[in-house]
């Protein structure tokens, strides 16, 4: 093989992945006619990042795999590997007087080759820590089972892909305190519902996705450095099931929720806004809900008074003008796509009136997209409007790339910041 094939491996494995054929011949080749400082070990080191790495180096000869490896220990910063490979991998370090990679600091943890049984398995997870112990990101996408590695003490990241249970879930929060960041998919069993009462133990957490059927869920609002949280379910909504933890998390955070969207794509029936009680919510200043079909609302207030902005994307509502009682400080109010009732061109009229009505400091900016209806009120409300109404309402129509980006299917964001205990507070 040519210095000029060797390249052109390389140009064509930047646009597509290489096979793990493809990387072992050019490594072999740049190791025997390269110094380990050349330029091309730089960029076939980030290749091997994510390559089948026991593989390939399975199959090198042995002075050029003791080099090879050195170079890793010296230069790799990120690795995958198959869960059956790790006692492997960790073997063929070892016997070329590697005995830790301490540079690696993330680590894509992919399902095993072959089917072995969760003894083997388990072995193999245990010995990870020992290998990496500077691992800081961790990406689990095989099926994991306890005990979990207690020598990853520097982790601050954790994705796991495949449902887990009660008992890793408790070994995770004990022997990882340092989290910051963790992502529990369930994409196995969704079903499965997490009791969240030992999460308090997380106490640097600042990010956090689950699932929305969990327990304890009143346990997350404990968690005094949490900075965003996700909710998903990639299924049909258990009825009304959800929107109880829903409601729970939303209380016991309640003087910390500044921002908060809804997916409803798999809602079983229409969400009643009330039931939430986001009225309570001294701190939030934005609720953004997409494909939702709204229930009729009630007298109660359904948002709360500090609510700066209020988007709605391919909703059905009743009555928007009722949803905006008491909203003194809502200054954007956002319709994409959305279904109206009644849809009698009585919407603008209805909202200049209440605004009317209102301490309002500022006017309310009403931008809409993709509703003929809307367009037809709006040519009306132009010739009509007099110039003293734009101290209440201004209308504009948008196009839809100004509108908010596409929202995460069947999925609840949260978004938390310091604490209001008075709505005092929020100035």
């Amino acid at each position: 093989m040519s210095g000029k094939e060797a390249q052109q491996t390389f140009k064509s494995s930047t646009e597509t992945a290489p096979t793990p054929k493809q990387i072992w011949t050019t490594l072999r080749f740049c190791l025997r006619y390269a110094n380990d400082e050349a330029n091309i070990f730089t960029r076939l080191l980030k290749i091997l990042e994510a390559a089948d790495i026991v593989t390939i180096l399975s199959k090198m000869p042995e002075s050029e795999l003791r080099r090879l490896v050195l170079m890793i220990a010296k230069r790799l910063p990120k690795i995958r590997l198959h869960l059956s490979d790790v006692v492997k991998f960790k073997s063929l370090c070892e016997e070329r007087d590697v005995p830790t990679l301490p540079l690696i600091r993330t680590c894509d943890l992919a399902p095993p080759k072959s089917a072995p049984n969760d003894g083997d398995l388990s072995g193999q997870f245990l010995f990870l820590g020992a290998l990496l112990p500077h691992l800081e990101v961790l990406n689990i996408r095989a099926a994991i089972s306890i005990p979990f590695p207690n020598n990853l003490q520097h982790l601050h990241t954790l994705f796991v892909h495949q449902s887990i249970y009660d008992n890793m879930f408790k070994d995770i929060c004990e022997k990882c305190p340092l989290l910051q960041q963790l992502y529990l998919r369930n994409e196995t069993h969704p079903e499965v519902a997490l009791d969240m009462a030992c999460v308090v133990k997380l106490e640097q957490l600042r990010r956090l996705q689950l699932p929305i059927m969990v327990k304890t869920p009143a346990a997350i609002g404990q968690l005094q450095h949490l900075t965003h949280l996700t909710l998903h379910h990639q299924q049909l909504w258990p009825d009304v099931d959800w929107m109880l933890i829903v409601r729970e998390i939303i209380y016991a955070k309640r003087y910390e929720l500044r921002r908060m969207s809804c997916d409803g794509t798999w809602l079983p029936r229409p969400l009643d806004l009330s039931l939430l009680q986001l009225h309570k919510c001294w701190a939030l200043k934005e609720l953004l809900l997409s494909n939702c079909k709204l229930a009729a609302p009630s007298d109660r207030h359904l948002l709360p008074l500090c609510c700066e902005r209020f988007c709605l994307r391919d909703c059905t509502l009743n009555r928007l003008h009722v949803y905006l009682r008491g909203s003194y400080q809502l200054r954007s109010l956002e319709l994409f796509k959305c279904q109206l009732v009644p849809n009698d061109g009585t919407l603008f009229m209805a909202l200049l009136n209440q605004r009317k009505r209102m301490p309002v400091l500022h006017p309310l900016q009403l931008s809409f997209s993709g509703s003929s209806s809307l367009r037809l009120e709006l040519i009306r409300w132009n010739k009509e409007k007099s110039q003293f109404w734009d101290e209440w309402l201004q209308v504009q129509e948008v196009d839809e790339n100004e509108m908010i980006a596409k929202p995460q299917v069947a999925t609840i964001n949260m978004t938390f910041g310091k604490p209001l205990i008075y709505p005092t507070d929020l100035d």
